[in-house]
């Protein structure tokens, strides 16, 4: 099934945050790999999680790959090939929790959740475009070969990436992609880039279908909302976590915020906004809430 397909519903549903919601499942991710270790150590764990994201009506599912670069496992003392097997698994394992009604996106994190450091919540790192690109294209031509031709450029929050992605997708013409930022408040990407920029930006890649921001508070995503709307000529995609920041020292989330994505995603759904889910904190049965609130 095509993503655009699914862009002609009034509204689509995405799955939620894996990471979070498969500890809260008993599954340990204290690992370099975070949630990625499961796929070989616990491939039940990472079934169960899609397959409850799927039974509680989510129209589209990541793999769990948005920490697994190839870079991730070399990392680890793995080698290439032993990260293609990973990769290959985890498509496997999505697809085996899909039906013919879901879509399988690929989850490609920014560079900076392969530093493991936070730093995908703030744009603080900055290597050469040539870096950004081998970094996203190695796990990509993995996992178009695995069968997936839906992805995710989520969670970026560096202007300089968003441009080597760009220049990346100029050989990808036949998939279908996704971009999502995150903020540092309602008119800036985290690296402190104008929002406005990155819009016109992303308006200029041709093979992005959606565009939107991820893992990042409901506040922040809400007093973006109408730029996006109003300016992208995307169709948008909004995903933000639980409303808390993440503390890289400590590597948990903190200070709760109280702003009730059910009650934004209504009125996302009635502005506009064509894909709603979750990120950290968001598990099954908030999705499930939320397929009621706006289907």
């Amino acid at each position: 099934m095509l993503l655009r397909d699914k862009l002609k519903q009034d509204v689509t549903i995405l799955d939620g945050g894996f990471g979070t919601t498969v500890e809260q499942f008993g599954y340990d991710v204290n690992h370099a790999l975070w949630s990625s270790n499961l796929i070989k150590e616990h491939p039940e764990g990472v079934y169960e999680v899609h397959k409850a994201f799927v039974d509680n009506g989510a129209e589209v599912i990541l793999t769990n790959t948005y920490q697994a670069s190839v870079q991730s496992f070399r990392n680890i003392g793995l080698s290439d090939e032993e990260a293609k097997g990973y990769l290959e698994i985890a498509v496997a394992l999505a697809k085996k929790a899909a039906n013919d009604d879901v879509i399988v996106a690929g989850s490609l994190g920014s560079y900076g959740a392969m530093l493991g450091n936070g730093s995908e919540y703030t744009g603080d790192y900055n290597v050469t475009e040539a870096d950004y690109i081998e970094y996203h294209k190695e796990r990509l031509d993995i996992l178009i070969e695995a069968g997936v031709s839906v992805f995710a450029f989520e969670t970026i929050p560096n202007i300089e990436e968003l441009k080597a992605v760009k220049t990346l997708l100029v050989d990808y013409p036949n998939i279908e992609a996704w971009i999502s930022v995150t903020l540092k408040d309602s008119i800036h990407l985290s690296d402190g880039t104008a929002l406005l920029d990155v819009i016109e930006l992303v308006n200029d890649i041709p093979n992005v279908y959606a565009f939107g921001v991820n893992c990042t508070s409901v506040k922040v995503i809400d007093g973006a909302v109408d730029v996006l709307v109003e300016k992208s000529e995307k169709p948008i995609i909004l995903y933000p976590n639980g409303g808390r920041k993440y503390d890289a020292v400590k590597k948990a989330w903190i200070d709760q915020e109280d702003a009730s994505l059910i009650e934004a995603a209504v009125k996302w759904k009635d502005k506009g906004v064509k894909i709603i889910g979750g990120c950290c904190q968001v598990g099954p049965e908030e999705i499930g809430s939320l397929v009621k609130a706006v289907k």
